[in-house]
């Protein structure tokens, strides 16, 4: 008898236990259907939209090969709206910027170049993109905003280019001094992996000799 009351008690206290639980049991069960699920959706909308956006890279790369401009233009303008937080966004605007910037669109390809610098997610590639515009800002003749483009950012291991093209910007608005320190400091930072430097040695030597004091 005391062992089947010790039973009804103990189904009584479940009972108990149960009323006082199920909804924190139920919802605590609900939230991990619904992170798990959640988890599961979004990596299965990472992975479609990555495969779309590589999918439309493609099509960029073809188009480019075939020297198809309007038809590149069109398939990188679809990347970069449709999929503008994957790594073929960015991509997609430098391969757009080196076309319109070789068919004289220096303006256009500014702006894909600023796009990557505001909206990369690869801190490399935003660097490399502000080295193109500086690049391009000095072809189309504006020293002063060559300079400006490069200023204020740390360049990393861009930094002997950054300076190499710190010094071309000062040799064209005539300030020989500065371009020779800029020179020197790229020479400085100069590694094998950045390619043949004799050019830039070259660059340096051409300067007019420096005054000397009075």
């Amino acid at each position: 008898m005391d062992e089947y009351l010790s039973e009804m008690e103990r189904l009584e206290m479940a009972k108990k236990w149960w009323i006082a639980n199920y909804k924190s049991i139920i919802l605590g069960a609900l939230i991990a259907v619904v992170v798990v699920g959640g988890w599961r959706y979004w990596q299965h909308r990472v992975e479609s939209r990555s495969q779309a956006a590589a999918a439309l890279f493609k099509q960029l790369a073809d188009a480019m090969q075939k020297h198809d401009e309007a038809a590149a233009g069109k398939v990188g303008d679809e990347i970069l709206q449709k999929y503008p937080d994957t790594p073929y966004a960015q991509h997609a605007a430098f391969a757009l910027a080196q076309t319109e910037a070789t068919t004289g669109k220096n303006d256009e390809a500014a702006q894909r170049l600023q796009w990557i610098m505001q909206h990369g997610k690869d801190a490399g590639l935003q660097l490399l993109a502000r080295l193109r515009l500086a690049r391009l800002k000095l072809a189309g003749g504006d020293a002063q905003a060559a300079l400006d483009t490069l200023s204020g950012v740390e360049p990393g291991g861009f930094a002997p280019l950054y300076a190499e093209v710190r010094g071309d910007a000062y040799v064209k608005l005539g300030k020989s001094d500065e371009a020779r320190g800029a020179y020197q400091t790229a020479l400085d930072g100069w590694s094998d992996q950045l390619g043949d430097k004799s050019i830039l040695q070259m660059k340096l030597n051409s300067l007019p000799a420096k005054a000397s004091k009075p």
